[in-house]
């Protein structure tokens, strides 16, 4: 994240996709010959080797959040969402847009990634989910449907497991699908994202074990949370009471 007027950039390049959420003023963007004044919830996109350059006006204050993806692994979503062979990165023809949708993704994908009660399942969901997204409003295609017995498979897995670690690759394994793919799959299946459907599974546990007078402790370490504060944090936030408020 960044204040945009301590940093005046000259014209630069990226070996990465890089993408920009502006979160607030205005700054004037370049990309190639493409030139124009951005402001807040637009998304500004640079190719690997797109010379750009992006700085406030007159002074005045704006932000942003950037994200910097590997093109080679943005290639194989692109290529597995698409239904494509090659897994080449495929540059993008849009330059910069206004995507509520896009914007909204963004600011939840830097507070997931520096959310130190996140772990690494949930970050990497975050990511995955937003390339997909990214993708998906850049290139329209065929959205993620017919595959609910796969997505299934996946949920029963987290059903069992739910108080373990997983991994994004363990549950693509299991339901045969890429890992952009599965997520947009199981949205559409559940409504939610896999570690989200994770938590709330570790929460039910959880109240199930509250009711029968577990200590908050033991709770927490069966219900597969880090410690006793972490529990207590996402318990409130998902049910509006601490666990002591609903164990009553």
């Amino acid at each position: 994240m960044g204040d945009g007027r301590r940093v005046t950039h000259g014209r630069h390049s990226h070996e990465t996709l890089s993408v920009g959420v502006i979160t607030g003023g205005r700054s004037s963007y370049g990309n190639g010959a493409h030139a124009e004044v951005v402001d807040s919830g637009v998304i500004v996109i640079m190719n690997p080797g797109d010379v750009h350059v992006c700085n406030a006006i007159d002074d005045g204050a704006w932000s942003y959040l950037m994200f910097y993806l590997d093109p080679h692994w943005m290639g194989r979503v692109q290529c597995e969402l698409r239904g494509e062979g090659s897994a080449a990165f495929r540059p993008y023809a849009t330059a910069a847009l206004r995507s509520p949708a896009l914007a909204a993704a963004g600011a939840q994908l830097f507070a997931e990634l520096t959310d130190s009660d996140n772990d690494r399942f949930r970050r990497e969901m975050g990511v995955t989910d937003f390339a997909g997204l990214l993708d998906a409003v850049l290139a329209p295609g065929p959205t993620a449907g017919g595959d609910s017995v796969k997505t299934e498979r996946a949920a029963r897995h987290i059903d069992m497991l739910f108080a373990k670690t997983l991994r994004l690759d363990e549950l693509c394994a299991i339901a045969n699908l890429s890992g952009s793919y599965l997520i947009r799959a199981f949205k559409r299946r559940y409504g939610v994202a896999p570690h989200e459907y994770q938590t709330n599974r570790r929460i039910q546990f959880a109240k199930a074990r509250l009711r029968e007078r577990i200590p908050l402790a033991q709770v927490a370490l069966e219900a597969g949370f880090a410690d006793q504060a972490h529990f207590q944090r996402i318990f409130k936030r998902l049910t509006a009471a601490t666990p002591g408020q609903y164990r009553g």
